[in-house]
């Protein structure tokens, strides 16, 4: 599974939390496989930076306990006509 998203859920709420336990509960059950950053200006009227985190209930055994990051913030070509914010 793939879930694109902004930073924040990466951080946010409060230790026992919902987002916190969420990040826990995935972290504990070790399905967390990657997070690759996405280049900025990528989406309609934001700027914000955005992430596509890979999860799986299947990890073969030489993953297991690792995830890879990936930064793909330069992997980008620019539009000929910006869209608002969005450039690439």
């Amino acid at each position: 599974m793939a879930e694109v998203h902004n930073g924040s859920s990466l951080f946010t709420g409060d230790a026992g939390q919902g987002e916190s336990n969420i990040r826990r509960w995935i972290s504990e059950n070790d399905w967390l496989e990657a997070i690759v950053a996405l280049p900025l200006n990528m989406f309609y009227l934001t700027g914000i930076a955005t992430y596509i985190c890979v999860l799986s209930n299947h990890k073969p055994a030489h993953r297991r306990g690792k995830v890879q990051l990936i930064d793909a913030t330069q992997w980008f070509t620019t539009l000929r006509k910006n869209l608002g914010k969005k450039n690439c």
